[in-house]
């Protein structure tokens, strides 16, 4: 059994804006290394990739359950790819395979009304940011009015916290998982999922799981670098229960990370516990 944390339904159901040339201009630059191959990535997505792809390649690797997201840049970038909506749709065509988290728009003025729409018109279960991209610091104090409402509505965060080399002018500092260990004392009931293993900064991630009973963390989208991260100190440490299976699908393909997961030279019952699970009990399967 395989329950994914993060996945991207990147696909011809989904809304990419009016111009997938803005899209990659906007996050990839005119000149940046590699635009070109990143181009065709999202125009073969776009155009022949459905969502019921997405489930058919589910049940190939074994997946039982997939949280989908949306990629709301508006602020920064003038780019939204999947939207809160889409995401919504593909719940109500998959409700046993997919369960939504919304991404909000934290700098937007309209941030908590965004939130509020999510979860109680469009049933969403979460909510998913991208500070580096999105160009906020989460530890600032003026955004605990969102923290506070999605801890009224019962619903996890899950945040990027890694460096973003996919995007140009992203801030790579606004990954730093110490940012989420400021969150996380000041909001102890908010249940914080630290996305991408906190890549390059894995002890310090290993850190802010450890103090805070209320952040846990994935290990996705990086799995050449899984000999790097700290599992042993996890298991020591009687953490466990705190490491979740994301993939970052289609970013990073099922087929590469699942069997990276699967061989993890760790213990069957934390390799049971990452794969699947933590998720159920985080997520109230």
């Amino acid at each position: 059994m395989i329950i994914d944390m993060h996945v991207h339904p990147f696909c011809k159901e989904a809304d990419w804006g009016d111009d997938l040339d803005f899209v990659a201009n906007a996050l990839l630059g005119t000149n940046k290394k590699g635009r070109r191959a990143m181009f065709k990535f999202y125009e073969v997505l776009l155009t022949k990739i459905s969502i019921d792809d997405y489930v058919t390649q589910m049940k190939k690797y074994g997946i039982d359950k997939a949280v989908i997201v949306s990629y709301n840049l508006t602020t920064a970038y003038g780019v939204c790819i999947v939207t809160n909506d889409n995401i919504a749709d593909f719940v109500k065509r998959y409700p046993d395979k997919f369960i939504g988290f919304a991404c909000i728009d934290v700098p937007a003025p309209d941030a908590m009304d965004q939130l509020e729409y999510a979860i109680t018109s469009l049933g969403l279960k979460g909510v998913k940011l991208v500070p580096p991209a999105q160009k906020f610091d989460i530890s600032d104090k003026k955004y605990d009015p969102l923290w506070k409402k999605m801890i009224d509505f019962d619903i996890p965060l899950w945040t990027h916290t890694s460096h973003l080399v996919s995007i140009i002018g992203s801030i790579s500092k606004y990954g730093h998982p110490m940012l989420v260990d400021e969150l996380a004392s000041r909001h102890q009931d908010l249940t914080i999922i630290m996305g991408h293993m906190g890549v390059p900064w894995f002890w310090d991630a290993w850190g802010v799981v450890v103090r805070h009973p209320n952040v846990y963390i994935d290990i996705s989208a990086y799995p050449e670098l899984y000999q790097w991260f700290p599992f042993e100190a996890f298991s020591r440490f009687n953490v466990e229960d705190k490491v979740l299976f994301a993939s970052d699908h289609p970013l990073v393909h099922w087929n590469k990370i699942i069997p990276a997961a699967q061989n993890l030279p760790i213990s069957e019952g934390f390799k049971e516990a990452i794969l699947y699970k933590n998720a159920m009990k985080l997520l109230k399967l």
